[in-house]
């Protein structure tokens, strides 16, 4: 479990960046790779347990994990089926957000 990525979960929801399409979703999970060098962005589900996810851009799509579970699960989720994700279903109700890139 990555608790860097973690951290995204104690931040307070007004400095978090709300994603709303699936265009959104995958540029900023390939501008966090290209501007960082690292793979990958962390995502947060608004709710009560607030889970967190790390992604990173795959060529056949996003490879998923979720980094609060007491075992690491990933997917492979091209983006027709991220819609069935919860990640999709998060984004879909307008409860999906990451953290802005430091400036």
């Amino acid at each position: 479990m990555n608790h860097l990525n973690l951290s995204i979960r104690a931040l307070p929801m007004q400095r978090l960046l709300p994603v709303r399409s699936l265009d959104e979703f995958e540029h900023l999970v390939k501008e966090s790779e290209v501007l960082t060098g690292a793979p990958g962005r962390a995502f947060v589900v608004a709710g009560a347990d607030r889970p967190a996810y790390q992604v990173h851009a795959d060529v056949a799509g996003f490879q998923i994990a979720r980094l609060d579970g007491a075992m690491p699960h990933e997917v492979l989720a091209t983006a027709r089926e991220l819609v069935s994700h919860p990640i999709g279903s998060a984004m879909a109700c307008g409860l999906l957000y990451t953290e802005p890139l430091p400036q």
